[in-house]
């Protein structure tokens, strides 16, 4: 599905519990298309206040603030030509909601302190673990601007959903920090039978480190190595050296 998406222009949103990798799919959603060779930006939405999501987003002229002592680009500005990635935009404060709406629609935004509206062309992907269409019957999130971002609305379950990934994503992760290493066949058995709560970012954190632990000139990631990577307490007692015996 996303190779079919990627290289066309709609909106897509990303949906899925927290550290399922939306991010991983944006990015896939990127490389897939014709603007692969622009930018990627992301920003997460929950992150600043609106005034300063605004800056970042559409970015400011000198003076407009305490602060702003020359002209800055915004997000939107830099990621011309190529796609801007919204994360957790169910986060996005009200007045925000307003403004991003304006750009969807027209194309144009205005700077912080600016009078002259700017034109940029990016490929929207936005993505929340929120329920957006609750929100949007409770009224905290706008009903226009949730359609506008809904284009496409692609869903990434939960990584116990997806056991097939597991080994998959393992690997990759692995060689990203130990190019030459594999996983030995108890830790793919180990990997397999964890529920994974933090999902693919808890999966990422506990492969990594193991490959971050393996000794000069060791080739595998073992099971065990895996358990004191995770911070597994049973795993540090097993390896943890033996006390000195006390003298008779």
């Amino acid at each position: 599905l996303v190779r079919r998406v990627a290289p066309t222009q709609v909106s897509v949103l990303v949906l899925g519990p927290t550290g399922t990798g939306k991010e991983l799919v944006a990015r896939a959603l990127h490389g897939c298309s014709p603007r692969r060779d622009a930018p990627f930006v992301a920003i997460h939405c929950g992150a600043l206040s609106a005034e300063l999501l605004e800056s970042e987003l559409f970015g400011h002229m000198k003076g407009s603030f305490t602060g702003a002592y020359r002209d800055q680009p915004g997000l939107v500005e830099a990621a011309h030509g190529g796609t801007l990635f919204l994360d957790e935009v169910g986060e996005m404060p009200p007045p925000m909601q307003v403004k991003l709406l304006r750009f969807l629609q027209e194309g144009t935004f205005v700077p912080v302190g600016g009078r002259a509206a700017k034109r940029a062309d990016v490929r929207v992907v936005a993505a929340t673990h929120r329920d957006l269409e609750a929100m949007v019957r409770e009224g905290s999130f706008r009903e226009d601007l949730f359609y506008r971002l809904k284009g496409v609305v692609l869903r990434t379950p939960a990584l116990a959903e997806r056991p097939a990934d597991i080994p998959l994503l393992a690997s990759r992760f692995l060689h990203r920090v130990a190019p030459e290493a594999r996983l030995a066949a108890d830790a793919l058995a180990w990997l397999a039978a964890r529920e994974w709560p933090g999902n693919v970012r808890e999966l990422k954190a506990v492969v990594e480190s193991a490959g971050a632990l393996l000794m000069p000139g060791q080739q595998a990631v073992d099971a065990p190595l895996l358990q004191l990577a995770s911070g597994d307490t049973e795993a540090l007692e097993h390896t943890a050296p033996a006390a000195p015996a006390s003298p008779p």
